[in-house]
């Protein structure tokens, strides 16, 4: 991939990516600088930031539980779904550039890195596992969302987007006991902390300290997901140990102008 421009604690570094095939993966070498000293990572699509995390630490934690090993001077990015059976249900997410009469062409697309004033000598550099060109079709859309319980007890969060399949969703902060989730008020999942990590581990995914996962493809059947469209209620509700902040992050599918 071409350098990265503004590479300087306390700056922008971004990394203008190429159009012409299909990106599957970024892999972004680091130094001099931590994890957590990224602050605010962003893939940008069309001026439209497609993936957004609160820093590599915080991707680092959730390619972890998708199974991959911790990074070390090498952060993935994963484009497509990792660790799922099947190559189709593994790719659909693959981010396709450069194919000829795309109704919805990718035409832009860049890597952001935000890097913190007290980084020491940082240098960035990256790569990409690619190939041929697709349609763009279905992409992953990382969005954030912060939430505060006040106190122990049920907290409900009922205001997440709907509308595209939900394909993860990350619960990171303390003491979460337990999560129900219901459906147009059916009530559709049920566990606590001990009883997702465990039917997790014994799937193919890696349970992390501080976060509790909903994930329909914790068994790698890639074609579970959380259905959304023509939802009229979508509850989540978290029954906590004592006051938190939570930092939820939602792994969305659906088309890249949507």
């Amino acid at each position: 991939m071409p350098s990265f421009e503004g590479v300087a604690a306390g700056q922008t570094a971004t990394c203008r990516l190429p159009i012409g095939q299909t990106y599957h993966q970024l892999l972004v070498s680091y130094s001099g600088v931590t994890l957590s000293q990224i602050n605010g990572v962003r893939l940008i699509a069309n001026g439209k930031a497609i993936h957004t995390y609160q820093s590599l630490g915080r991707l680092d934690s959730m390619n972890q539980f998708d199974g991959r090993s911790a990074a070390n001077g090498i952060m993935v990015l994963d484009l497509e779904r990792f660790g799922l059976e099947g190559r189709t249900a593994r790719e659909l997410t693959a981010i396709g550039t450069g194919i000829a009469k795309d109704p919805t062409p990718i035409t832009t697309l860049s890597l952001e890195l935000d890097i913190d004033a007290a980084a020491v000598s940082p240098a960035l550099s990256a790569k990409a596992v690619r190939s041929a060109p697709t349609p763009a079709g279905f992409v992953k859309k990382i969005r954030r969302f912060s939430y505060s319980a006040t106190g122990a007890g049920d907290y409900e969060i009922a205001d997440l987007p709907k509308g595209e399949l939900i394909d993860q969703v990350f619960f990171f902060g303390a003491g979460i006991n337990r999560v129900d989730l219901s459906r147009d008020n059916y009530q559709e999942f049920v566990r606590t902390a001990a009883e997702n990590n465990l039917i997790q581990s014994n799937g193919v995914r890696v349970p992390q300290a501080g976060v509790f996962v909903y994930d329909p493809t914790e068994h790698s059947n890639g074609s579970e997901t959380l259905a959304t469209s023509g939802v009229h209620d979508l509850r989540f509700t978290l029954n906590m140990a004592a006051a938190a902040n939570i930092d939820v992050v939602v792994v969305y599918i659906g088309a890249l102008m949507g």
